[in-house]
């Protein structure tokens, strides 16, 4: 139905589909809760007052009405989830949309993936809208399936695919005037450009958000995210699984709440586990009130500040002419979610959908990688070189930067071993993509490995296999036995497999509920636990170990790789 055909409507002259009354309607235009009807036509909201009549009237006393809530910043595939399940997951917990960035899909499997996350994202109760991913591969020193120019996002915008252009993690190559760079920029021009700034300041800082990509994540600390507030960027504050940045960066909407105008609470990359322990969007508002930030300012964080930054009018708020994306809750503070509404319907009532959606899987998504031969175990081996010092990654729980230490190393036999004394594990990266089979090889500190294996092909950001180990026989074991299952993650020791998480789709989703996920999920940080490894999120924080546009030192398949030193560096110091 048209707007103007809805007028009979909104003028109380028609009944609505359906009134809700008697709750305490949040209103982020005026930032008060109002004591109001809401009436809903064809999925319109079409009337917020008094004096509305509905086929179905909903009595809501003692609960509080808010807009559906949005993520601004989101990789679907790190739930390792397909889109069907990730909604199941999201959608019971007031989430309406996300605007998610399928890069990692796109690092293995091109465009295709791009396109297939859009088809299997299709009559979800989600509004999934996708970012073109601007940076495949990430740096040049990463090796994805299919690299991705300008010619690829054109096609991408010009198929209707994507609505905005992914997050720009090439920052050397924004700030270098790189032609490429520069020239996918331009084909989103005009439209929402993400960004991807980690520590950028002073006149980079300023540099970079020439090229328009105002949205960025990456703020860790609340002196670089006020800085990047006074420079027109747009703050979104991440809590993801293993960077939870809103405790860090509260305080930048607490001390101000106009600030919230240009602020948003995004995830980044969450598991199965936290979606299922913690929540979604509704965790954020939760910790955002408790950490003293206004409930209606944490609110607006998650819905109309996302849907301006995006462009979306009629998103985002209850009033009339918005789409009728709403939840009850039993407060914004507590964030209790009762009932979720899209479009008007009621799709899910106490944490369930109403009716679960169809495993909907593109074909485009079971493509499987060139199958590699068994890794041969003497090829893992570093031989020792005379008295130099060895160079590894320097980790640090709880934190995407890393750094870079040099540690004399522990010889046995001519070659460099691992070494629970000193807390120095062997790190493997295997390329998967195009069969050639090729390892990168370095060593990192402080991930309390003490004995066998464990891997992944979910490694950022174009998930080749990486695999942390103390002897070479549990890395081969770990990296054969992803490449039999197509992917996922697995734990070892020895010869002997202690856990494992199959996932099929791209070797980073599966089509499991995330009960299912997050059972398995358990196991296998229980038997990484049982290797030595602390920390909630351990294949996680792995995962990240091979990302090389995050600081400091990194680990692809090509070897080290510091971005701030100019790329590939050796292993010796």
């Amino acid at each position: 139905m048209t707007k103007k055909g809805l007028l009979p409507f909104a003028l109380g002259k028609e009944p609505c589909d359906l009134v809700i009354r008697g709750a305490k309607v949040a209103n982020l235009f005026s930032m008060e809760l109002e004591d109001v009807q809401v009436a809903v036509k064809d999925g319109v909201i079409v009337g917020v007052g008094s004096g509305y009549e509905g086929l179905e009237t909903l009595d809501a006393e003692g609960m509080t009405l808010i807009p559906g809530m949005m993520d601004g910043h989101v990789h679907i595939e790190s739930s390792w989830m397909i889109p069907s399940r990730f909604a199941e997951a999201v959608v019971p917990r007031g989430t309406s949309a996300v605007f998610a960035d399928p890069h990692e899909i796109a690092n293995v499997l091109g465009p295709d993936g791009v396109i297939g996350m859009f088809e299997s994202s299709r009559g979800l109760p989600l509004d999934v809208y996708l970012g073109c991913p601007s940076c495949v591969p990430a740096s040049e020193f990463e090796t994805c399936k299919v690299p991705m120019g300008p010619g690829e996002l054109r096609s991408l915008r010009d198929g209707g695919y994507c609505q905005h252009l992914g997050e720009m993690m090439n920052y050397p190559g924004v700030l270098s005037g790189d032609q490429e760079v520069w020239d996918k920029i331009r084909v989103f021009d005009g439209m929402p450009l993400t960004a991807h700034a980690p520590g950028l300041t002073g006149k980079e800082l300023c540099a970079y958000v020439l090229s328009g990509c105002d949205g960025d994540h990456e703020a860790t600390r609340l002196e670089e995210a006020m800085e990047k507030l006074r420079r027109g960027y747009w703050v979104m504050m991440r809590e993801g699984s293993a960077a939870p940045d809103l405790e860090a960066l509260a305080p930048l909407v607490r001390d101000v709440p106009l600030r919230c105008h240009r602020c948003m609470a995004v995830s980044d990359d969450l598991d199965a586990r936290t979606l299922m322990e913690k929540g979604h969007m509704d965790h954020k508002v939760r910790k955002l009130c408790a950490l003293g930030v206004d409930p209606l300012v944490a609110l607006r964080m998650v819905t109309l500040s996302v849907a301006e930054y995006f462009g979306l009018r009629g998103r985002g708020a209850i009033g009339p002419g918005f789409a009728a994306d709403m939840a009850l809750v039993d407060s914004i503070g507590s964030m209790k979610v009762h009932m979720v509404f899209k479009d008007g319907r009621l799709v899910a009532r106490d944490g369930r959908l109403t009716t679960p959606p169809s495993s909907v899987l593109s074909p485009l998504l079971l493509s499987r990688g060139p199958d590699l031969p068994e890794v041969d175990v003497k090829a893992l081996a570093v031989p020792a070189k005379g008295g130099a010092m060895l160079r590894a990654i320097l980790f640090t729980p709880g934190s995407l930067l890393t750094g870079s230490v040099a540690v004399s190393p522990v010889v046995e036999d001519g070659f460099v071993v691992p070494s629970p004394e000193i807390d120095l594990a062997k790190l493997m990266c295997r390329e998967r993509h195009r069969g050639t089979g090729r390892i990168g090889v370095g060593f990192v500190k402080g991930l309390g490995l003490r004995s066998g294996a464990f891997g992944s092909t979910v490694s950022h950001d174009a998930h080749n296999a990486i695999v942390a180990g103390m002897d070479d026989r549990s890395i081969k074991t770990v990296l054969d036995r992803l490449n039999h299952l197509g992917g996922g993650v697995v734990v070892a020791e020895g010869d002997k497999i202690l856990a494992e998480l199959p996932l099929p789709v791209g070797g980073l989703m599966c089509d499991m509920s995330t009960w299912e996920v997050v059972a398995l999920q358990e196991r296998v940080d229980r038997a990484i636990g049982d290797l030595g490894v602390s920390g909630p999120h351990p294949c996680m924080a792995l995962s990240f170990l091979s990302l090389s546009v995050i600081p400091q030192l990194k680990l692809t398949d090509r070897g080290y790789v510091n971005l701030g030193e100019g790329g590939v560096l050796p292993l010796w110091v």
